[in-house]
């Protein structure tokens, strides 16, 4: 497992990820965080996963996360942020400006 940390957690989507996993309702072990579609006009994706051969495991933020090691490139310095209304979680790239 490693410690550096490919993304991040707002505050917001840390409370509820860890609220989810407290509460027992994850139902798998672990955060996935990748892309789904090609790099150009994909689209990222958070979901609840086992760990596959392709995945680099971490923990955030006492969030178990898995990536797969062949979308690393497009999801190192994604936030992953949580949006109380229809949309849930989410994930961006902020702009560094």
């Amino acid at each position: 497992m490693s410690n550096n940390s490919p993304v991040t957690f707002t505050d917001s989507a840390r409370e509820n990820l860890r609220s989810i996993i407290e509460n027992g309702s994850m139902p798998e072990p672990y955060v996935r965080i990748g892309m789904r579609g090609g790099a150009c006009g994909g689209t990222y994706v958070l979901g609840f996963d086992q760990k596959s051969e392709f995945d680099d495991q971490y923990l955030i933020a006492e969030i178990p996360v898995v990536i797969d090691k062949r979308q690393m490139l497009f999801v190192v310095g994604t936030e992953v942020d949580f949006d109380p209304g229809a949309n849930g979680f989410y994930l961006h790239k902020p702009n560094p400006n």
